[in-house]
């Protein structure tokens, strides 16, 4: 009997021991490796540490002093007996120092991240409008000005699809419907103040309405390894006109006040980088938030979900708008304020009126 199970238990060391094999040790998941990991992710992956850091609030000179700083280094502020909340807080400061409203920690009752969105009043818009079109999609408001007919008006609040299992191609309905309804306006005010962004895809099928050739307008590289400059070669993107396409009715190419302010983010920037590249289009307002990046989502070795920026994104000259955001031709300040937002665009309609010749 003592044989029988002495060779019983031995098949089971032998099993434990090639699973240990294959898949390898069980990861330290300590306070302190987990922090080192998570800023070893970020060294490695995130693409705009350099830029993010060159304008840190804190003292930081770049992002290996965030972690190693002989008296203000995150590596100092854990400990083995710290709580999970405690770690959880401790990391979310350590990435809040690159300012990147594409980062952000997640655990099971937390999340943390460093951007604060401002809500747009839309409804005072609206009052400004002579009727604005119902398109069973909350994410466009349009319509022509009571005090200027002449002038029309589309605000895209976001480039995220409204609801789960929405088709790409109902949004090209939406935008055909909208700027069709506006095809006897001479001059256009294109809103995308406080668009926190969204879907690529929809982004340029929605630029490609307000373009009368097409053009190239960035570049996007991916992070590759842990140097600054360990980059893939370029993705290009292009806005692609529609406006010559026989018998189109859908593309509008009159003159376009493009608005923009500090809370236009991510797709929204790529928006306004592509319409920048048409000659009707006069880009007002003030500058974009500066965060360029796709978000990446990913796991930390104790199973809490952070957010990522690893692509480089530049301009078809290479000129970096990561952190900076891309400043207007035509800068018409506001304080972001309800009554300020109303001000901005009751300038922005005095313009698309002067373009047109009005």
């Amino acid at each position: 009997m003592k044989i029988k199970i002495k060779w019983l238990i031995l098949p089971i060391v032998l099993l434990l021991s090639a699973c240990q094999f294959f898949l390898g040790p069980e990861p330290d998941t300590s306070p302190p490796e987990v922090l080192k990991s998570l800023w070893t992710d970020f060294n490695n992956i995130h693409a705009n540490l350099d830029l993010r850091m060159s304008n840190n609030s804190n003292g930081y000179k770049n992002w290996y002093d965030v972690y190693h700083n002989e008296t203000t280094g995150y590596a100092l502020k854990v400990n083995f007996g710290m709580s999970e909340r405690d770690l959880f807080f401790v990391c979310a400061e350590m990435i809040n120092e690159l300012k990147d409203p594409h980062v952000a920690l997640f655990a099971p009752g937390l999340s943390l991240g460093s951007y604060s969105r401002r809500s747009f009043n839309i409804e005072s818009v609206r009052d400004m409008l002579n009727g604005h079109g119902n398109t069973g999609f909350a994410n466009f408001v349009f319509g022509k000005f009571s005090s200027d007919p002449d002038i029309g008006y589309i605000n895209i609040l976001s480039f995220e699809r409204e609801k789960a299992g929405t088709k790409d191609q109902e949004w090209g309905k939406v935008i055909d419907k909208i700027v069709n309804s506006l095809a006897d306006t001479k001059a256009l005010v294109l809103d995308v103040r406080y668009n926190g962004g969204g879907d690529v895809y929809i982004t340029e099928y929605i630029a490609a309405r307000f373009a009368s050739v097409s053009k190239d307008y960035l570049k996007a590289r991916v992070k590759t390894g842990p140097g600054k400059n360990d980059l893939s070669a370029p993705i290009i993107y292009t806005v692609k006109s529609i406006s010559k396409a026989s018998g189109n009715q859908y593309s509008y190419t009159k003159p376009i006040v493009l608005m923009t302010n500090e809370y236009s983010v991510s797709a929204a920037e790529w928006f306004t980088m592509a319409l920048r590249t048409q000659s009707h289009v006069t880009h007002a307002g003030e500058r974009t938030c500066g965060a360029f990046s796709s978000r990446k989502d990913r796991y930390m070795i104790n199973g809490w979900l952070y957010t990522i920026s690893p692509e480089r994104v530049t301009d078809m000259n290479d000129k970096i708008y990561e952190g900076i955001g891309i400043s207007p031709e035509c800068i018409i300040p506001s304080n972001s304020t309800d009554a300020a937002d109303i001000q901005q665009l009751e300038s922005a309609i005095k313009l698309a009126v002067k373009l047109a010749g009005g």
